[in-house]
């Protein structure tokens, strides 16, 4: 089994969705369980905790199952299996993919609210940062729209935030990153953005 960090996450990931997707107390025991697995094996390997969460709390259940020696058995999942459970979570058959580098900048949304984007940043897979992003209070599948690859992806998200925000487009009481946008008006904004100064 992969003993990788994009492994640990994907399962983390998938356990952490299904925790919070249920109420049957039997399920996010078993739900917690696993992630505390995942983290322990993950520490066990090397890596830190907070690269497994990355933005996400804990739940508290879960604190009492790591550490537990039983707990380091490796990844349920092969690296691809992992990949495919991820893929499912986040609607990706219309993206519209340009650039090129290492990171990327994104915009996904919903389909019932169309007008309304996040614009974040991903060092890694952009689909699985979504997944990373998705709680039960979402009201249905997100959708990837764009995906900028770049090398400077933190700049390049700051400076289409910076516009949007010019241009009266965030959205005040949600999320920092969500904008009342469209795929065509981001993908504008980089082209303004990353177009060479005329001499």
């Amino acid at each position: 089994m992969p003993t990788t960090l994009s492994g640990y996450r994907g399962e983390f990931t998938f356990s952490f969705n299904a925790y919070n997707k249920t109420d049957d107390p039997d399920k996010r025991a078993e739900y917690a369980r696993k992630m505390a697995t995942y983290i322990t094996s993950a520490e066990n390997h090397g890596y830190k905790r907070e690269e497994v969460l990355r933005d996400r709390e804990l739940p508290t259940e879960v604190e009492k199952y790591i550490g537990q020696p039983e707990l380091d058995v490796g990844l349920e999942f092969t690296e691809e299996q992992i990949k495919n459970k991820i893929a499912e979570i986040v609607d990706s058959s219309n993206v519209l993919q340009i650039g090129n580098g290492t990171a990327a900048v994104y915009a996904y949304g919903y389909a019932c609210c169309p007008d309304r984007l996040k614009v974040g940043y991903a060092t890694g897979d952009v689909v699985q940062r979504i997944a990373d992003q998705i709680f039960t209070s979402t009201p249905d599948k997100p959708v990837l729209h764009l995906e900028i690859k770049t090398n400077d992806c933190r700049a390049l998200e700051r400076a289409i935030h910076a516009v949007l925000e010019l241009r009266g487009r965030k959205i005040k009481g949600g999320g920092d990153e969500w904008f009342k946008v469209t795929r065509d008006e981001v993908l504008e904004i980089y082209k303004f953005v990353t177009a060479p100064i005329p001499s």
